[in-house]
């Protein structure tokens, strides 16, 4: 089990940097243009949502977060319709991985696998949502920053926030585990302490 996982770690950290490096040197860049709003927008008033604003038609309204002049004229859409914004899946999320921590603390217990192997799995599923999360924002910064838009074919923000918010229930696992190293570092009170121990133990 040992040798299975320290090959995992190594045949994914392999991975990721090849994927990373043919992301920023193979995926051709292209400027933002008309109807290309990083956050999914639509007709974003003056002053914009980010340091992205642009108005080349002097409309008050973000270039990108609407069509270009020459197709406006081709799309209604009625008074009755309900523009809604993305959803994100905390909860959902949230819940599945708190399921399978459980799952997990539940065979370590049992002595089913052993409690190293079951903080290893929950390090290396850190480590995966932590470079998802990372190399999505950075791709997400080049987009507002400097224009640059990579063509991927899913939405990055999306999975950016949503790879995120893996990351930060894992790290709470990972926080437990740690407790009385971060006690130790920041010195907490005894009063907090009590108070971690009954919510996390």
């Amino acid at each position: 089990m040992k040798k299975l996982v320290k090959f995992l770690s190594r045949s994914f950290i392999t991975l990721v940097i090849k994927i990373s490096l043919m992301i920023f040197l193979l995926i051709p860049l292209v400027a933002l243009a008309w109807e290309d709003c990083p956050f999914g927008l639509i007709d974003s008033p003056y002053p914009g949502e980010c340091s992205r604003y642009v108005d080349t038609d002097n409309d008050g309204i973000c270039d990108l977060s609407q069509f270009a002049p020459e197709d406006r004229g081709t799309l209604t859409i009625p008074s009755d319709i309900e523009i809604k914004r993305r959803v994100y899946h905390f909860l959902p999320i949230s819940l599945i991985l708190i399921f399978f921590y459980a799952l997990g603390c539940f065979l370590a217990k049992k002595k089913i696998i052993s409690a190293a192997s079951h903080r290893k799995i929950w390090n290396i599923l850190l480590l995966i949502t932590f470079f998802i999360s990372g190399i999505l924002g950075i791709l997400l910064l080049l987009r507002l920053d400097f224009g640059w838009a990579i063509p991927l074919p899913f939405n990055i923000l999306f999975w950016h926030v949503e790879a995120g918010i893996a990351m930060t229930v894992i790290s709470i696992f990972h926080i437990i585990w740690h407790w009385p190293y971060f006690k130790k570092i920041f010195k907490f009170k005894k009063e907090l302490d009590i108070v971690f121990f009954l919510l996390f133990r």
